[in-house]
């Protein structure tokens, strides 16, 4: 399994394209606005991609969704509980100043706490909800996509619709600490580190 991050947008977040080295299948994560240098890959190594999955709702991380789907013809995976970060799509794109995209629609809700297999890779889907209600991190094999929950020697916002300090506090304590320390963290923001580094080094579990 092979995971290539593309750093994009004006936003600078993550997306992933997750490839099954096995068969060439393949799954998208958290598309931003500018992913053509993902689309050169797929179309380069000629990936069958399977779906595209956020971590929640928020603009930055969804942006991308519908451009994806029209080019490759693939469902859209996301926790029902963030549907209402969708609808509240124009309102984000002019707090922030940014272009309003078109609303993606969810084909199919992302169960907290559950497993599914995308590509033939097994996703656990582990329920981190703090920086939005329906936040979803996705742990495969020895490495976890964090989304907006866990970054590199920091945490996401609690501060914007539906979100809550002590409860992103409790979800990496309890659904990302818990992990084995040599597991990978790629977050939806920033470098990738370890959780034996977060757990050691991040300042906001030093106290």
């Amino acid at each position: 399994m092979q995971i290539t991050m593309y750093e994009n947008g004006p936003f600078f977040v993550n997306s992933y394209l997750i490839v099954n080295k096995v068969n060439n299948k393949a799954l998208i994560i958290d598309p931003g606005s500018e992913v053509l240098p993902l689309f050169q890959k797929v179309e380069k190594e000629k990936l069958n991609v399977e779906a595209v999955l956020c971590t929640h709702g928020h603009l930055d991380h969804v942006v991308g969704v519908n451009g994806i789907q029209k080019r490759l013809n693939i469902p859209f995976y996301m926790n029902q509980k963030d549907a209402f970060l969708l609808d509240s799509i124009p309102t984000q794109a002019r707090m922030f100043g940014v272009m309003e995209p078109e609303k993606p629609k969810i084909d199919y809700n992302l169960e907290e706490d559950s497993e599914i297999t995308i590509a033939d890779i097994n996703i656990k889907l582990l329920y981190t909800p703090g920086h939005s209600p329906g936040s979803i991190s996705f742990l495969i094999d020895d490495s976890v996509i964090s989304g907006d929950t866990l970054f590199n020697f920091s945490i996401g916002r609690s501060d914007l619709g539906g979100g809550n300090h002590e409860l992103l506090l409790k979800s990496i304590r309890e659904k990302i600490f818990t992990l084995p320390d040599k597991t990978h963290v790629f977050p939806g923001h920033g470098p990738e580190t370890t959780v034996a580094k977060e757990k050691e080094f991040n300042p906001f579990f030093m106290m």
